[in-house]
């Protein structure tokens, strides 16, 4: 008799983000829209102070928690930008990216039996990494008519006796839906008066439009404790590769985070935290620039969308992805899918991949080309146009 697996690994499903990449890696004739990747390289800048480091010898263990300059100048952009003050010795740590982080959070913070709230739609291993923690997703609708954001009613009657987490993720991938102050201080008053930790994964701060601010929910009165925040250097900077994220939260919760973080990887690349570190402190201008790539994409991604007979699209508020609408097209998202892949040769993320609440959406990155947005916007219309709607 062979020796049997964890049921809960096994059962985990695999991130269908994935499989729809790996089924078109490699085809030149095909429009892809799928990876939540820039499609612009890494500023010098950082790649000169990677390269320093390594010239310099910083090719050994480091602290677990990571380079105190790098926790140091983070602790600087968390006053500076979000109004918070962390300790950089004892409330923040540096990880092998954003993942990483919540996967420490969670491991650190849930217990068998806990239940977490989850975003619908949701970045893809939310419920899966809840569920490798033997927790329970609790998945909260998050529509469009909403703003593809939390209704704190619907909040509120989710919220149970074993509720110990609420995943905030603002601006959400894969829908672009960002919290008001408003809808930030009931969270705040729901997680005081029930008594959860939040955790906010903000990776996408920086890339926001039309005036939107990005608030961090920790900076709101009383809520600093009991927020656990996230985040990485992957789309502000364009390192998804450099994998370097980081934690912070309650003196208490990194501490274990910590503990776990040696067993699990020592130290997080040693070059990459001191190119980081210059991503923060040294000249902002390629963020800029990218955020203003983007925001003239966005604007012809959503205004291209809403053109095409059959699809809508609300305007994201952050992030670099459009959750087009395609209900017009009268089958389900997977359908459709592998449909506009088979006769239009264009690739787009089904909106279940994300979820439940997903389904009659698709997801397309305009962390893109302007051609390969021209081009994919045509080849949809051309699709469309063939349908019998």
């Amino acid at each position: 008799m062979a020796v049997g697996l964890n049921p809960f690994v096994t059962s985990a499903p695999n991130s269908k983000i994935r499989t729809v990449f790996n089924k078109v890696d490699g085809r030149e004739d095909l429009v892809k829209f799928v990876l939540g990747e820039p499609n612009f390289d890494t500023a010098p800048n950082i790649i000169g102070a990677a390269a320093s480091a390594l010239k310099n010898g910083h090719t050994h263990y480091v602290t677990n928690a990571g380079i105190i300059e790098l926790r140091q100048a983070i602790a600087d952009k968390m006053q500076r930008e979000n109004h918070l003050c962390y300790d950089p010795k004892t409330e923040i740590m540096v990880t092998n990216g954003g993942t990483e982080a919540i996967w420490l959070a969670m491991q650190t913070v849930l217990e068998p039996g806990d239940e977490v709230i989850v975003p619908g739609p949701y970045w893809s291993p939310y419920p899966s990494l809840v569920v490798l923690m033997h927790a329970t997703p609790v998945v909260v609708p998050m529509l469009e008519e909403d703003g593809f954001m939390y209704n704190i009613e619907n909040l509120k009657k989710a919220v149970t006796p074993k509720t110990k987490m609420l995943i905030l993720n603002s601006p959400c991938n894969p829908t672009g839906g960002m919290a008001d102050l408003q809808l930030l201080k009931d969270i705040a008053d729901l997680a005081k008066e029930r008594d959860f930790y939040v955790m906010s994964d903000e990776v996408y701060e920086k890339l926001v439009y039309d005036g939107n601010e990005h608030i961090s929910l920790a900076s709101l009165p009383g809520m600093k404790e009991r927020t656990i925040t996230i985040n990485s250097f992957s789309k502000s900077y364009a390192m998804t590769g450099w994998r370097v994220g980081y934690v912070m939260a309650d003196a208490g919760i990194i501490r274990y985070c910590n503990k776990l973080h040696e067993l699990e990887a020592s130290c997080t690349n040693v070059p990459a935290q001191w190119g980081a570190v210059e991503a923060l402190t040294g000249d902002q201008a390629n963020v800029n620039f990218m955020v203003g790539e983007y925001t003239r994409r966005r604007r012809m991604i959503v205004d291209g969308l809403n053109a095409i007979r059959g699809i809508s699209c609300v305007a994201p508020k952050g992030t670099f992805y459009a959750f087009a609408n395609i209900k017009g097209a009268g089958m389900s998202s997977d359908e459709f899918c592998s449909r506009l892949i088979d006769e239009a040769g264009l690739v787009v993320i089904p909106g279940d991949a994300f979820g439940e609440y997903g389904e009659g959406y698709v997801r397309m990155s305009f962390a893109v080309s302007d051609e390969t947005i021209t081009e994919g916007l045509n080849r949809l219309d051309m699709f469309m146009n063939k349908l019998k709607i």
